[in-house]
């Protein structure tokens, strides 16, 4: 028994089991393509039908010359010429027919993968670089999509046009078949030589392309620091070793794919020649005409042909294999569950009039194969109140935010949010809670296009009025009313065209435009005046007395505004007194 399931696991994990089960993978996947797709596989097989009869054909005008029939010639040049425009106008039907499976199935699979990578579970998702999730986004999903349509069909139809085409050969001289058993062993041994070599190399090559789309990325993102410290020969430097490491890997693949097709291919040709050989020898005996010899030639040269074809499948193959595993391995990530219950929607309904508050109980937290963030620990925040988030950094202020947003889930305790004063209102704090919050992350996080436009992602109905009040609530009008188009002025990728702080209240802007009960911000004051940040915080709170506000911050000048201060240190957050706080504004 244990035998057996080694022999399974290994047929699993060879080469050709591994692409067995992820072509199963891929059309399982493009089910919706299936009837399409033998559409094309028949347009195709019309085309060889085409071509093999124009091949087949070509001994009859051999005959007829050599006869000197002028009217049979004349009648079979009239057939080609029907023949080789309807094969034309068949390839131009077929290419069309392949563009367009392409295209959808390529579009479909781009917008499963996004939707997976938008909605998968985020610490999951952090594994890999955001460089890497866009390699699989385009390249892997073009080498998938690209092959979907036309492996297989390559496949069946040059297989044919080999059976055809043996068959016609040994109909015209059955010992050919003794041949054909002693040379077909040749080929499909020499074919699977360098398949381990070149799949290792394909998936080496899908590794360095993820990497250099990593690196482009950070570098582009942050060309300024670049320029700032005249880095621009470093990060050349390691963009010319990338290079390098992917220039190898790639010639080394070359190698191992060229000795592959040479090898088939010089087991082909010696298969060949003993066929053309065998063929000379029974023309020379008076066992076939001259005809059934140019016939079996020019079907050895379709099988040559076909094999050839069949034989550039191989790299490809392993190209399919190395990227359909790298996109299952996105899609096979869990997504966050975003389930609204007849709960949460009372909540809402109750918010309304009471606001909500939020409470940490006993909650412990730990990222995957990390340390311990959080240790037993309590808070709670309550509509009217600004609550601070204090301690040094890398102690757990953005994670404590991440888990009132329900981006992680904690190991043990509670963290929910109720009606105030209605603890029978409670919902633990999840994807399916984030509509009563809007959050202000740190960084930029402005999209190139409109201010509008930027506004209105988050509150697709805004009217400028509203949007205006929003700009005033965060002190971004006073620049925004200057500008030549107001509301309507386009924001460059990353912010551009704005300082950091004018970048800081328009994204405050955009959460309040959202009309929360909870507003979350994660140091987004830090780039403002102590003045500016003091009444964007009084607006806030004056515009909607019942929100509640919880914000990490490292400048103490915020901290007299707040109704209470926590220090997040150490694994424990504990609640910190007025001298403590007037110490820190001091030290500051």
């Amino acid at each position: 028994m244990g035998r057996i399931k080694n022999k399974v696991k290994s047929y699993k994990d060879g080469i050709i089991g591994r692409l067995y089960h992820d072509l199963r993978w891929i059309y399982g996947f493009f089910r919706e393509y299936i009837g399409r797709i033998v559409a094309y596989i028949g347009v195709e097989m019309i085309h060889m039908i085409v071509e093999f009869i124009i091949t087949y054909k070509i001994g009859k005008i051999v005959d007829y010359a050599v006869e000197n029939d002028a009217k049979k010639i004349l009648v079979m040049g009239l057939t080609y010429i029907g023949l080789f425009i309807l094969n034309a106008l068949i390839s131009i039907a077929s290419n069309r027919f392949a563009t367009w499976n392409y295209n959808s199935m390529q579009s479909h699979l781009v917008k499963k993968l996004f939707d997976k990578i938008v909605r998968a579970d985020w610490e999951e998702l952090t594994r890999f670089h955001s460089g890497d999730l866009i390699t699989r986004l385009t390249n892997d999903v073009k080498v998938i999509s690209g092959n979907a349509n036309g492996f297989l069909t390559t496949i069946i139809t040059s297989t044919l046009m080999i059976l055809a085409s043996l068959f016609v050969i040994i109909i015209n001289d059955a010992s050919m078949l003794v041949v054909v058993i002693i040379v077909a062993p040749i080929i499909l041994f020499s074919s699977k030589i360098f398949m381990n070599k070149i799949y290792e190399c394909q998936s080496e090559i899908k590794i360095i392309e993820s990497k250099e789309n990593s690196y482009h990325k950070e570098s582009f993102h942050n060309i300024q620091a670049v320029k700032a410290f005249g880095l621009a020969d470093e990060f050349y430097s390691r963009i010319e070793a990338l290079e390098k490491e992917r220039y190898a890997a790639d010639m080394k693949s070359n190698v191992f794919s060229l000795l592959s097709w040479g090898v088939t291919y010089l087991g082909g040709i010696f298969s060949g020649i003993i066929c053309i050989a065998w063929a000379f020898y029974r023309v020379n005996t008076g066992v076939m005409t001259l005809g059934a010899l140019t016939v079996v030639i020019m079907m050895a040269v379709r099988i040559a042909t076909s094999g050839k074809v069949l034989l550039n499948l191989i790299p490809v193959s392993l190209q399919i294999a190395v990227s359909t595993e790298r996109v299952k391995e996105i899609l096979d990530i869990p997504n966050e569950e975003q389930i609204v219950t007849p709960e949460f929607n009372a909540l809402m309904d109750k918010a309304k009039n009471t606001g909500v508050a939020v409470q940490v109980k006993d909650m412990s937290f730990a990222y995957k194969n990390s340390r311990n963030i959080f240790n037993q620990v309590s808070l709670e925040a309550h509509p009217g109140e600004i609550i601070a988030l204090v301690g040094p950094s890398g102690e757990g202020k953005t994670t404590m935010l991440r888990i009132l947003l329900g981006i992680l889930n904690v190991q043990q305790g509670e963290v929910y949010a109720c009606a105030e004063g209605d603890i029978t209102s409670k919902r633990s704090l999840s994807p399916e809670t984030r509509p009563l919050i809007a959050y202000v992350p740190q960084g930029n996080t402005m999209l190139s296009g409109t201010i509008a436009e930027n506004m209105r992602l988050i509150a697709p109905d805004a009217t400028d009025e509203e949007i205006i009040d929003a700009l005033k609530q965060s002190c971004a009008y006073d620049f925004v009313q200057k500008l030549p188009d107001g509301i309507y002025h386009n924001i460059g990728e990353s912010g551009i065209g704005f300082s950091e702080g004018q970048n800081q209240r328009l994204a405050i802007a955009r959460a309040i435009l959202r009309k929360t009960p909870i507003l979350l911000m994660d140091e987004a004051t830090s780039a403002l005046d102590v003045a500016t940040e003091r009444k964007v915080l009084s607006n806030i709170m004056q515009k909607d007395s019942k929100r509640t506000c919880i914000l990490t911050t490292h400048r103490p000048s915020v901290l007299s505004a707040c109704d209470r201060v926590y220090r997040i240190s150490d694994t424990k957050v504990t609640v910190i007194n007025e001298a403590e706080i007037a110490q820190l504004m001091n030290d500051f």
